[in-house]
């Protein structure tokens, strides 16, 4: 799978790394699993990382579909890490669909450190 999420305690956050090559069936992987965790909770921010995409294969439906998906709570905090044009691209379009179903706080970031500022973090989640 291309996508994994973690929960480091020192942080209260969902930390998401997308790697590899994505799929339309990662993405909603990635929401299945995430819900099945008992960890899990609709509040949480959640801190997105595609730094280790190197490919993507994406039907034009998932984006809109995933983002109509209300896995999150329209207050929780959540950023991308998108740091080509084509991810940060997608991510935005993403943040757009979004925007017209519910407000919430949502930003797309070119680089970690300004993710991990605006989260109010100094070093990135542990991966455990």
């Amino acid at each position: 799978m291309a996508v994994s999420h973690f929960f480091d305690e020192q942080y209260p956050l969902v930390y998401t790394v997308f790697s590899g090559e994505v799929t339309d069936d990662d993405f909603a992987e990635h929401s299945r699993v995430l819900l099945a965790d008992p960890r899990f909770e609709a509040s949480m921010p959640e801190l997105v990382d595609l730094r280790e995409v190197t490919r993507v294969e994406l039907s034009a439906e998932t984006i809109p579909l995933s983002a109509r998906s209300l896995l999150h709570a329209p207050q929780a905090k959540r950023a991308v890490v998108a740091p080509t044009d084509f991810l940060y691209g997608l991510a935005r379009m993403y943040q757009a669909y979004r925007d017209k179903i519910t407000e919430g706080d949502f930003r797309v970031f070119r680089s970690m450190p300004a993710a991990l500022e605006w989260f109010g973090l100094t070093e990135e989640p542990r991966r455990t």
